[in-house]
Parts: C-alpha cells; structure tokens; sequence
C-alpha cells in the first residue's frame, strides 16, 4: 500500500479535467462537414493537438483518427499511474486488464463472423507489451481453443474454458461477455479491499457499483424494450453487483411487461428521481448522463487518488466515445442539433 501523500494526484487529474472539450468545442465540432474538418479542429484548438501533431488532417480517415484519439487517452491514464509511482499498486493497472477484456471479446466477434484475419488490423497497436496476454499471439487465434492457449496463464483460462462453441465453431458471445465482465469486477472490487484503507475502498466500491447499477438498467431496458425478456431471462444477463438496485428491486422492475411500465417503475427509484421524464428524450443518453454527472461530482470533492484517477478515466473514455459519435453523426449526415442531442457532458 502506498504510504505517501498522494495530494498532488488529485490535484493533477482535476487539471487534466480541465482541459476537457468545451460546450463550444462540441458545437463547432457538431458543425463540421467531414472527418477532415473535425480532425484539423481538434489539432488547432484543443488537447488533442500533440496527438495529432503528425497527422495529415486533409487525408485522414474516420478509423485512424478515432485509434489516434484512442490512444492519447490511454497514454494520458499511463502517465497518471506512473506520476508518484501509483503503476506499482494493483488497482492501477485497471485500465489493462479492462483493455485485456476488450481484446478477447474481439477476436471472439471476429471468429464469429469468419474474419478473425481482420483482427490484426483492428487491435490497438498501442497495448503491445502493457498486457499479460500476446496480442501478437492472439491475432493468430481462429477458434476457442486457440484463445484458451493465448490465455493460458491467466484467470481469463478458467473463465473461458466452459464456454461451449457449435458446429462451426462460433462461440457464444453474450456468455462469454457476461463472464468476463463479472470477473473483471469481481476482480476489481477484491483489489480495491486489498490495496487501499477502508476510507478510501469504500468511497471507491460505492462509485464502482453506482455505475454497475446503471450499465445493469441500461442493458436491461434494452432487453425489455427490444426484445421482450422476462425479469429471470434479464437477471441472468446483468452483472451480479449493485449499489442501489438489488436483485429485489430490480426484479419488481424488471417484472413490467412493457418498455413504457419499465419506465414508469424506474422513474420511481434512486436514479430515477434524477431524470425529468417528461422533457427528456432518448433513455439511455439519460442514464449515462447520470454516470458522468457522479463521476464528475467525484472527481471535484475526492481526496483519494484513486477514486480521482478512475473518475477522470471514466469521463474521458466518454469524451472519446462523443467525438466518435460526432464523426458518426457526420457521416450519417445528421444535423448538428440532433448530434448535440447525444452528446454527454463531461
């Protein structure tokens, strides 16, 4: 456990938070005709600039600017870690086992639809040699078995090696999804008791499992509104954490038979009471909203170093995730209002 002061940390992320794109920002990138014109926004005016640096905005393409964006933000969670040494407590490494996740869900999406070849050129170069498992290696991988070798020394092993495949050798990806990502937080939720005082670990599981809660609704609004699924279908496809929605509450909830009476039911909980049903529009951008508004109430009144790293990491992840639906909205050829419409504030 890391005995020193960790001030300057904290003060360091609220910042890097400060250097976030603007309401302004997002309006003038909302009003770009092309990947071009946003690319040279983002390099002329904001942080982004040094990322881009070396980048020809004139030839640039949707895929390359949005792994260019991608990694800045990675490197920006590296040097956080590595400032006052937090890269030797295990918490911090986080963002590498999440990304290692990430990975494995997919190459299983690739072999799937039959081009786990195309795999190579998706993965994000910038992981090589920061993960426990060899991207390089995992490339190569054409089956479930050829993933369950690459991972072999891992937890991911045990986690995977049920997981059936059919005929054609595609596997289950909603299962192995669901599995990976209960491991990831159970993992996450043991280190974060192991590494830090109780002062500290509690503020941090209250803002990791407010935001569990909260990908828990989303999912299973989807689930209810798209495709019909009953309360015990939905429980067996949601995380099994919860801050505020137990498996009580959320049953009562999930018992709803339409979209609309789901709606009803949640407005009426913890998080519910946070949206305006009446003048809000599309659901989920309210929940995440919600998200980002704790994650920055966090950010600004935490004193540990730990809950202000993982709350900028969250925010930033969803500033990357606006300007890539900018750059969709763009192509799409959406209207500026209506991208600003899905945009989250940070």
């Amino acid at each position: 456990m890391i005995k020193y002061t960790t001030n300057a940390t904290v003060a360091r992320t609220r910042a890097m938070h400060g250097k976030r794109l603007s309401d302004a920002d997002y309006r003038e990138l909302a009003g770009k005709n092309s990947v071009s014109e946003v690319a040279e926004y983002l390099k002329k005016n904001t942080q982004y600039a040094s990322a881009l640096a070396n980048i020809n905005t004139a030839t640039v393409h949707r895929g390359h600017l949005e792994s260019v964006i991608r990694r800045y933000s990675f490197d920006r969670y590296i040097n956080m870690c590595d400032f006052q040494q937090l890269g030797k407590e295990q918490f911090y490494n986080y963002l590498i086992v999440l990304s290692e996740i990430r990975e494995i869900l997919s190459i299983i999406l690739h072999i799937n639809a039959d081009s786990s070849d195309e795999y190579i050129s998706a993965m994000p170069a910038y992981l090589i040699g920061k993960t426990q498992i060899n991207l390089i290696e995992l490339a190569k991988a054409e089956s479930m078995k050829d993933i369950l070798l690459v991972v072999r020394h891992t937890g991911y092993y045990n986690v995977l090696k049920t997981v059936p495949s059919d005929e054609k050798g595609h596997v289950d990806y909603l299962s192995c999804e669901i599995k990976l990502r209960t491991f990831y937080y159970q993992w996450l939720t043991d280190t974060v008791k192991k590494d830090f005082p109780k002062s500290v670990a509690s503020e941090l599981l209250d803002l990791i499992r407010t935001q569990i809660d909260l990908i828990n609704i989303i999912n299973a609004y989807r689930m209810k509104k798209h495709y019909g699924l009953s309360s015990d279908e939905i429980e067996t496809r949601l995380l099994p954490f919860y801050k505020k929605l137990s498996r009580k509450v959320r049953a009562e909830l999930f018992e709803n038979e339409s979209s609309e009476d789901f709606l009803s039911a949640f407005s009426k909980t913890y998080y519910g009471k946070d949206i305006d049903f009446e003048q809000t529009g599309d659901f989920e951008i309210q929940i995440r909203k919600i998200q980002s508004r704790m994650a920055r109430k966090a950010l600004a009144f935490s004193q540990s170093a730990a809950v202000s790293i993982y709350s900028l990491v969250f925010l930033n992840d969803v500033e990357v995730k606006n300007i890539i639906t900018i750059i969709e909205g763009i192509r799409y050829g959406r209207s500026s209002d209506s991208i600003l419409s899905m945009i989250i504030p940070t």
